[in-house]
């Protein structure tokens, strides 16, 4: 079967389904995993196994390193480089309430050079 034909099948387009072969397009919404999956006679799950998916999970390391940056934060430093660019880190505590009423206060913080938050 050739992309064209797949193309037609599924409904999906040749360019996307180039763009599918070639591993530039390395997840697909469930619809087209469906209509590709009927397109090529075989079950949504087996395209599924084979999907690159994004690790969205923090490594253990990244999670202490976050945690020690929070609690710096809390203890009123305010001078603080990124952990992933090296740049300024603009830096606050929310304070709050828990459910009890008891005070909670929140370390946060973002940089003014990438994309990184502390939340």
């Amino acid at each position: 079967m050739t992309a064209r034909d797949l193309g037609k099948l599924s409904r999906l387009g040749i360019i996307r389904v180039e763009e599918i072969e070639a591993g530039m397009e390395t997840w697909l919404s469930s619809t087209d995993r469906q209509l590709l999956a009927k397109a090529l006679s075989v079950e949504p799950r087996v395209l599924l196994e084979v999907e690159a998916r994004p690790n969205l999970e923090e490594s253990v390391a990244q999670r202490l390193e976050r945690e020690s940056l929070g609690e710096a934060i809390l203890e009123g430093a305010r001078d603080l480089e990124c952990p992933e660019c090296g740049g300024t880190l603009k830096c606050s505590i929310q304070e709050g309430y828990d459910i009890e009423g008891k005070p909670v206060a929140f370390a946060k913080a973002f940089c003014v050079s990438c994309p990184f938050v502390l939340r």
